[in-house]
């Protein structure tokens, strides 16, 4: 009986010990079931919030860029319009268009632009010559019609009539007297762009300003086209610029050697720019993240696209490697709950708690991990505050100023750049911070002991629903190796310039001299009328050599005492030519052949080479007749003494028909001047020759 009991009493304990262990194993895997779905969840909020990221910080780079290249087409095209308006605006041809425009409609106009009827002929082929003039600053052709769509002047070989949309552009041109642009289209020389501006009569003829003919200029876009839409320095992978145009209801993606059209549907807009989002490419069928902004006057935007498949890929390997660790995670935790339960069933309780605080910490450390993420941005790019401290910036720019992208926030300009360069960034930031509009500035930097060029493109960052600026986004375009270019053409032009002026120093000390004293008082007349910097830059040069020409005039002309025959005169007034034969294929990149070559024209007529008269002759010349007259007579002569100034002045002002008023009276100011009385003093005490 003792075994059977025994038997009896020991066996309550088995299933007692069996429920207790089907209990914590259930309770095990209920566990990890949890702890399993909470590590996924945080994996996939881990990757959700990674492509929030991605997507806003692809937004804020485009918008950097596509908002300073749509500022850059702006400010060329504010530049074409400044230069046309001086032809548009010139007495002369409103004077020409509105005399034309009068002709009845039956009136025929000849090919090439020559109008059969009498004293309309001269007025053509003078506004052909002008046109062809502003043509050839950058232009591919132009064209004058009527305000009624009538074509009298053409640059092309063929006058080639009207298209029923230009005659369309032309009307809308002439009702609402607005400049109108055509639309961008692939000729067989690239991209062209039509522009249509208004020709308004002159003031004493205008009623209701109605324009008396459209002035169209075709210009090539495709060099500019490369410019605006290139990469810049860095070229940014995935990323691809485009210039979209919208054409009632169509849109033409245009790059420099092609253009897509597709319709206007495709293009979402959103207070005139192009919403941010996921689309097939302007540019093809592939599916591109793209946004754009607005060129303000034209129907333009600037595209900026990201290639989706790269994107996408690089946050698809981010998920593959959170969901892995995840993975792992929970792994490693089915193994830690296994061997909590063994250790629940045995006797290492408190083990089975460290190890449970233990990986409490790893997945902490492994969100922290996950949640630390850096976009790489190629061109420099900082965040400051109202008071100018650094509070973000990129890789890029911690690199340009030689520090890790921690030790930069905190600190501000001067600790960054030094006092002198803060001073000058600070100028530009607090107009931002006062006006609250964007701004692009040229920076002169030393970096790292390296002089660097920097365009840079500032604009406010604001809170949502608030006007007050919190901070300054601040992008830097390097543009070193342009500004260094045109510095070295400058210097070969200066370099050129000096050279002559030294051969005709040697050639004749009488010629040399002369350039010199005319040069001084060109120089000082220049300033003293307010001039621009390259009108005044392109008198100083045609002043200096404005003598070249007569090198190659015989001397016994050039020197003779008396009065010169009909033939050396011819002779002697042959140094213009001789002049600008030598200078025209030198790059100066200003007027100055034309300036020399116009500088002994007449505002009566009388001069020479080509008799031109009043408005014909430019400022420059006008300037530097003046001047060469003034050395002329105020430097002794061999048949003569220097005449004194009071006498120049006074054979100078009763010349009204040959020598401009205004530039007479700037001379007469000029010489009472400390620099005046000095070149003065120094032409009376040149020797005779």
């Amino acid at each position: 009986m003792s075994d059977a009991a025994a038997r009896n009493d020991d066996a309550p304990e088995a299933p007692v010990t069996t429920g207790r262990s089907r209990k914590l194993l259930w309770f095990g895997i209920f566990i990890a079931a949890v702890l399993i779905g909470v590590i996924f969840a945080l994996a996939y909020g881990n990757v959700s919030e990674n492509k929030r990221k991605m997507e806003v910080d692809t937004l804020d780079r485009q918008k950097t860029v596509t908002d300073s290249r749509a500022q850059s087409a702006e400010s060329w095209l504010q530049t074409q319009l400044d230069m046309i308006l001086l032809f548009t605006r010139a007495d002369i041809i409103q004077m020409y268009a509105a005399e034309l425009d009068k002709r009845p409609d039956s009136t025929p106009v000849m090919p090439g632009g020559a109008v059969k009827s009498s004293g309309d002929s001269s007025f053509v082929e003078l506004m052909g010559k002008y046109l062809a003039d502003l043509v050839d600053k950058g232009f591919a052709s132009g064209r004058i019609v009527t305000s009624k769509g009538e074509l009298y002047i053409s640059t092309e070989a063929q006058m080639k009539p009207l298209t029923e949309e230009e005659r369309q552009l032309v009307g809308t041109v002439v009702r609402t007297g607005d400049n109108a642009y055509g639309p961008l289209t692939l000729q067989e020389k690239g991209i062209s762009f039509s522009m249509f501006l208004p020709i308004l009569p002159p003031e004493y003829q205008r009623e209701g300003k109605r324009p008396v003919a459209v002035l169209i200029l075709n210009f090539p876009m495709s060099s500019k086209l490369a410019e605006v839409l290139s990469s810049g320095p860095v070229a940014e992978k995935g990323r691809t610029l485009r210039l979209v145009e919208m054409t009632g209801d169509r849109i033409q993606c245009v790059s420099p050697g092609a253009i897509i059209v597709k319709n206007a549907s495709e293009f979402p807009l959103q207070d005139g720019k192009l919403a941010f989002g996921r689309r097939a490419s302007y540019g093809g069928k592939e599916m591109v993240y793209s946004s754009g902004s607005k060129v303000r006057g034209l129907n333009w935007w600037i595209v900026s696209e990201y290639d989706a498949a790269s994107l996408e890929g690089q946050l698809a390997e981010s998920a593959q490697r959170i969901y892995i660790l995840a993975g792992v995670l929970a792994v490693a935790l089915v193994l830690l709950i296994s061997a909590m339960w063994w250790w629940l069933v045995g006797r290492e309780q408190g083990a089975i708690n460290d190890q449970i605080r233990e990986l409490l910490v790893t997945i902490e450390n492994q969100q922290k991990l996950l949640n630390g993420i850096n976009s790489a941005i190629s061109d420099p790019i900082s965040l400051t505050d109202g008071k100018g401290v650094y509070k973000y910036v990129n890789k890029a720019f911690a690199q340009a100023v030689g520090r890790s992208e921690e030790d930069v926030p905190g600190l501000d300009a001067p600790a960054v750049f030094g006092f002198d360069t803060a001073r000058r960034l600070n100028a530009s930031d607090q107009h931002v911070l006062m006006t609250g509009e964007s701004i692009s500035v040229n920076e002169v930097l030393w970096l790292q002991s390296r002089r660097y060029h920097f365009q840079i493109s500032k604009t406010p960052l604001k809170e949502p629903g608030s006007r007050s600026t919190q901070g300054i986004v601040s992008v830097f375009r390097d543009i070193t190796q342009l500004v260094e270019t045109e510095e070295r053409s400058r210097r070969m032009v200066q370099q050129t310039i000096d050279a002559l002026v030294r051969a005709i120093e040697e050639a004749d000390p009488f010629l040399g001299g002369h350039s010199r004293i005319m040069g001084g008082m060109a120089s000082l007349m220049a300033r003293q009328l307010r001039l621009e910097p390259n009108d005044v830059a392109t008198i100083e040069a045609a002043a200096n050599l404005s003598q070249i020409g007569k090198m190659f005039v015989p001397r016994e002309i050039l020197l003779k005492p008396g009065a010169l025959t009909p033939e050396e005169k011819r002779e002697m007034e042959r140094h213009v030519e001789y002049a600008r034969n030598v200078l025209k294929d030198i790059e100066f990149d200003l007027p100055v052949v034309s300036a020399i070559y116009q500088m002994n024209e007449r505002l009566d007529g009388k001069g020479y080479p080509k008799g031109l008269s009043g408005d014909e002759i430019s400022m420059h010349a006008r300037v530097l007749a003046v001047a060469n007259a003034f050395a002329a007579m105020a430097k002794p002569r061999s048949y003569r003494p220097a005449l004194p100034v009071n006498e120049v002045l006074a054979i100078l002002e009763k010349q009204k028909d040959s020598y401009d008023p205004e530039v007479v009276a700037c001379l007469r100011q000029v010489i009472n001047t400390p620099a005046g009385e000095k070149i003065v003093a120094h032409a009376a005490a040149s020797k005779a020759l």
